[in-house]
């Protein structure tokens, strides 16, 4: 009888150890639907808002629909452009928001358009052409949630019309 409780006890170890090895409830593969809402906001609302600055310089940055865009054309008080030959700031255009979950660094790029580094001061171009600038004292692009930075513009007219491409990225950060 005490050999029978051996072999069984061993039988028992045996099956639970192979059990184990081979794993139990494994499955090759699953597909579940899930429902995903996705909601689509005006530059001002979404997680990374665009928005008008408090500066008198807001005017350039219009809303055209949902979309801000930035427009040195024309003003409220009449003007119709910047000077020919002259290199024009315009500080604080408009304000860049983190409005999302976590800390994010942000980075600006372009086409047809100089970017100056986050954290300088924005100069002029020496050629005809736009540079555009974080307005960061701190030499720090990272905003955590509900933080803000402006962003300047300095441009260098030449005797034409200038236009381009400003990409505004926030990825981010570990």
């Amino acid at each position: 009888m005490a050999n029978r409780r051996k072999f069984l006890a061993g039988l028992g170890a045996l099956a639970s150890g192979s059990a184990a090895a081979i794993g139990t409830g494994a499955f090759t593969s699953v597909e579940a639907d899930r429902q995903v809402d996705v909601q689509v906001a005006s530059d001002a609302q979404a997680y990374l808002s665009l928005s008008n600055s408090s500066s008198s310089n807001n005017e350039y940055f219009a809303q055209s629909g949902t979309e801000y865009a930035v427009d040195f054309s024309s003003t409220n008080a009449g003007g119709s452009g910047v000077n020919p030959n002259a290199d024009t700031i315009a500080k604080s255009v408009f304000t860049i928001e983190n409005q999302g979950t976590q800390e994010v660094t942000v980075s600006l790029s372009s086409t047809d358009m100089g970017v100056e580094d986050q954290g300088t001061e924005v100069s002029t171009p020496s050629s005809p052409g736009i540079n555009v600038s974080l307005d960061d004292d701190d030499d720090d692009a990272t905003l955590d949630v509900g933080e803000k930075i402006d962003v300047d513009f300095a441009i260098n007219s030449g005797t034409s019309d200038l236009s381009g491409t400003l990409t505004i990225s926030a990825n981010a950060t570990d």
